[in-house]
């Protein structure tokens, strides 16, 4: 065995060992892109980095070999520099969306290529668990939300976007009509009770969320019936109030209690509810109420002040969201602001940090070109967009499949397991930093189950190790020369035929996401 002192930790591993294997022996994360447990470094990404000794030059991990006695620097603030220029010179070659733009511009960040996957695929059950993980109104935002998703849609280059908000309302309104309508999973029971003020979309959204978080809801409603904004705002025949009435309901179906004609600061206070929930959420839409004054809660021009990191009002226990707060002029930012509060109760409930709400670290690819964008649809079906719902209100089954099907699949299939995104966002990198122009979008090579996007390769060798390891397969290659090298296919062999039996372990080994197997 050889003793070695990893950032003045004292570790033994096997002669012949790397310092890479050393270091996760200590729960010590290296960077390592180019390398795959078992087969020989390719030394390829140069982000593994670390100091030897003292030396005045820094060795990869992957590729060096543990010795008796070594003292090894790793997470020093010039060795995470090292790593940072590293990860960001790979970044500048690598063209791909980390998600889909639709999904970008949706205010609740709804997984929409996942929804429409599921729906082409006719698995209806699936697409409203994807739908509801964000949205717990769709079926009313499928009808009155004025499609931003849709204005984002890459497909609409090309000829016309998906019929996002259609497929939503079919799906929602299938669910709906089901015998046994979706139900989330909900935590255990927490033990405590948060009073939610207003039964418009916040209200609702907030008691849907925070019931799967374990806590008891009782929504309190100065009308009769619910829905706040969507029973004024909206005529019959855009919204019909049966849909309203039948979403609210399966929405609250979990909630614990609801109290109907009930108007806060005449039949209730808000100290009475202070004192009887461990929470409050006053999601009251527009206007200032008159009790807000007495009841010692800080206003603004705009409505109720609250915190912008904690939406707590300035009375403890309090919060406030939605048109309460400011002006939101549509019902999907309406129900995203319910999302969020949800979000931030639970953590003040249970002590936790609150929700991160900076944007998380992403690739984007710029507007594509006529000639790219020919090249993205490639392979795709080249059907025409359903009629608009002003002229059909309800999709058929066949149309839903069909116009699902038209989605580009945008997002990354492989983002949950690429390692560039993950140590990109750990290293705070800037994809911009040694970046010259747009990323342009390279093509696709599709064959069969197996596609690979050579603008997102980023050279790191492991396809080829692992399909020169497979008898079946006649291997990749790496093309061209200099800044404009790239892995591919021999010329004249397909995609399928150079990564034989290994297209799947090469696809799940990638670390960016540039093989990947069809959905």
């Amino acid at each position: 065995m050889v003793q070695l002192w990893i950032d003045n930790t004292s570790v033994e591993v096997a002669e012949g060992t790397t310092i890479l294997a050393a270091a996760r022996q200590l729960s010590i994360d290296i960077p390592a892109l180019c390398h795959l447990d078992g087969h020989s470094s390719n030394n390829s990404c140069m982000c593994c980095l670390v100091r030897v000794d003292g030396a005045s030059n820094v060795v990869p991990a992957c590729g060096t070999k543990v010795g008796h006695g070594m003292r090894v620097e790793s997470e020093t603030a010039e060795i995470h520099e090292l790593r940072r220029t590293g990860l960001e010179l790979l970044l500048a070659d690598h063209a791909g969306d980390c998600h889909a733009p639709c999904e970008h511009t949706c205010p609740a960040r709804m997984d929409i290529p996942d929804m429409l996957h599921y729906v082409a695929a006719g698995d209806y059950r699936t697409a409203i668990e994807v739908v509801k993980r964000d949205i717990a109104l769709p079926a009313i935002l499928g009808r009155v939300c004025p499609d931003v998703c849709e204005a984002a849609c890459r497909r609409g280059q090309h000829d016309s976007p998906a019929a996002i908000c259609q497929i939503k309302q079919f799906v929602a309104d299938r669910d709906l009509e089901s015998e046994s309508p979706y139900r989330p999973v909900t935590a255990p029971a927490s033990g405590k009770r948060v009073a939610i003020v207003g039964g418009g979309p916040t209200g609702l959204t907030a008691a849907y969320h925070l019931t799967q978080f374990g806590h008891a809801c009782t929504l309190i409603e100065q009308h009769d019936e619910l829905g706040g904004r969507l029973r004024h705002e909206f005529s019959d025949a855009e919204l019909p109030r049966e849909v309203l009435k039948a979403e609210a309901e399966i929405t609250l179906a979990q909630t614990a209690e609801r109290r109907l004609g009930r108007r806060l600061g005449e039949d209730i206070t808000l100290d009475e509810l202070v004192a009887e929930f461990d929470a409050v959420l006053l999601a009251t839409g527009r206007g200032k109420p008159a009790w807000l004054e007495s009841a010692n809660i800080r206003a603004t021009a705009s409505g109720i002040g609250v915190d912008g990191h904690t939406r707590m009002t300035s009375r403890t226990s309090v919060f406030a969201a939605g048109n309460a707060v400011r002006t939101y002029k549509l019902v999907v930012q309406s129900v995203a602001e319910g999302k969020l509060a949800a979000q931030c109760i639970n953590a003040w409930l249970r002590e936790l940090p609150m929700p991160d709400r900076h944007q998380a670290y992403e690739t984007r690819l710029t507007r594509l070109t006529t000639g790219e964008m020919c090249d993205f649809c490639a392979g795709y079906p080249d059907t025409p967009r359903v009629p608009d719902r002003t002229i059909a209100k309800n999709l058929t089954e066949d149309q839903a499949r069909h116009e699902a099907e038209r989605c580009l699949e945008c997002d990354c299939p492989a983002l949950d397991s690429c390692r560039l995104h993950y140590y990109a966002a750990l290293y705070q990198c800037d994809a911009r930093r040694f970046h010259g122009s747009d990323r342009r979008f390279e093509g696709r090579i599709v064959d069969g189950r197996v596609a690979l996007e050579p603008g997102k390769c980023i050279l790191c060798g492991i396809c080829i190790q692992l399909a020169r390891e497979a008898s079946d397969a006649i291997g990749l290659a790496f093309l061209g020369r200099s800044v404009g090298m790239r892995i591919g296919p021999p010329p004249g062999i397909t995609l399928s035929r150079a990564l034989g039996s290994a297209a799947e372990s090469s696809a799940r080994a990638c670390p960016t996401g540039a093989i990947t197997i069809k959905r």
